[in-house]
């Protein structure tokens, strides 16, 4: 009851606040996340995902000013500097001319001499307060671009440790649904495994029948998020929890690759790109967020790979071929899902391409060829659950 009153309290607070205290939601968030209960983390992961939106969306806005007050600063900071040295020149000539008029007595030039130095001065003067005024807006703003900054990383160290004190419920199910117009239609028209539509200049192309070139599959396996780190390995957390995939962090909107030569089954963005946080179970497989399933043949074995917590950005759809390193989305944080990074998991298949596309059609778009999602390295007459690492060399 006591935790309840906490968080009903906390709500509340949130949704009566005028003006965005950031210091003050995250302090509060903060406060929480040692004590929040494995019922409440959920909620608590959730604010810190939207409090974390508020802020991408004002750093965004904050960039965009910082950017255009940075050149209009260095403009008047070029002719303030102009200006200071050419009122520095003129001061040293009318020096000299001053000591020559003063010794001819003559008052009226001297005069005209003062009035012309008086204008260069002012108009120096003028120029340093414009640039002295755009350097404090732009100072203002890389502050308030600063402090975003230690917000985001505040929160994302709050969805960190709400992650490892809560790491079971980041798992998927399939209790949801899945879209139908994002499954693989059928395998009628499926060339022989590998085959290829000679579309010029596309990595990619739609099965047709009886259009299609000589098998072809790949001899290496394709690092599937470039410049990304691994930030979770099969087959468990470090607390012990389920782990079926590998985790690889990266940027959001960070290329996504086709890991080998491949058909899609399944390829749906039904979610926005980073709204993800801990038990969102969104998507398809449950807490999939966006995602991509396809087989793939790598030397002579074929292979379904899914790929998990996409952003909204998926360029296949069901049914396409696609070559090895073509950029198949761009990376995000969607679904069940407390930071951005690209959840892959692999299957070595048992069965030939059309028993496997029949199967992933007949079961509903069954993102785990029958080995469930309960336990790894699992294995179903269809394929074995198997480590990504196992595969992808070097990575």
């Amino acid at each position: 009851m006591k935790y309840i009153s906490l968080f009903v309290c906390f709500f509340i607070g949130l949704q009566t606040l005028n003006v965005p205290d950031y210091e003050r939601l995250i302090s509060n968030i903060e406060s929480k996340v040692e004590i929040v209960d494995e019922s409440k983390a959920s909620f608590l992961s959730l604010k810190c995902r939207d409090v974390t939106n508020a802020i991408q969306i004002e750093k965004a806005d904050l960039i965009c000013r910082i950017e255009i007050q940075s050149q209009k600063k260095d403009k008047f900071e070029s002719k303030y500097i102009q200006k200071k040295n050419y009122y520095e020149l003129k001061k040293l000539e009318y020096g000299l001319d001053l000591n020559a008029i003063q010794k001819q007595d003559c008052m009226i030039q001297s005069y005209w001499i003062d009035k012309d130095l008086t204008k260069c001065f002012n108009e120096y003067k003028c120029s340093q307060n414009q640039y002295l005024k755009s350097r404090k807006q732009w100072k203002k703003n890389k502050h308030k671009l600063d402090l975003c900054e230690s917000y985001l990383t505040r929160l994302d160290n709050c969805q960190k440790r709400l992650f490892e004190r809560f790491s079971s419920l980041s798992q998927f199910n399939d209790l949801g649904e899945f879209d139908q117009d994002a499954m693989i239609a059928g395998n009628d028209a499926l060339p022989a495994y590998g085959g290829y539509e000679i579309l010029e200049n596309k990595g990619m192309s739609c099965l047709v029948d009886g259009n299609y070139a000589i098998d072809t599959y790949s001899s290496f396996w394709q690092n599937p998020v470039e410049n990304g780190t691994i930030s979770a390995r099969c087959w468990s957390y470090p607390d012990g929890s389920l782990h079926l995939g590998l985790d690889i962090a990266s940027s959001m909107y960070s290329d996504v690759y086709a890991l080998a030569n491949g058909i899609v089954l399944y390829a749906h963005a039904p979610v926005e790109s980073n709204n993800g946080y801990l038990g969102n179970m969104c998507g398809w497989p449950s807490g999939a967020g966006n995602s991509i399933c396809m087989v793939v043949a790598v030397h002579d074995k074929l292979y379904a790979v899914s790929y998990a917590h996409l952003s909204n950005e998926i360029y296949v759809t069901s049914g396409q071929q696609v070559s090895q390193k073509t950029v198949i989305a761009k990376s995000g944080n969607s679904g069940n899902s407390t930071g951005p990074h690209t959840h892959i998991e692999v299957f070595e298949l048992k069965q030939d391409l059309n028993s496997t596309v029949e199967y992933f059609r007949n079961s509903g778009a069954d993102f785990s060829f029958g080995c469930g999602f309960n336990a790894a390295a699992t294995c179903s007459d269809y394929a074995c659950r198997i480590d990504p690492e196992i595969v992808l060399e070097g990575l």
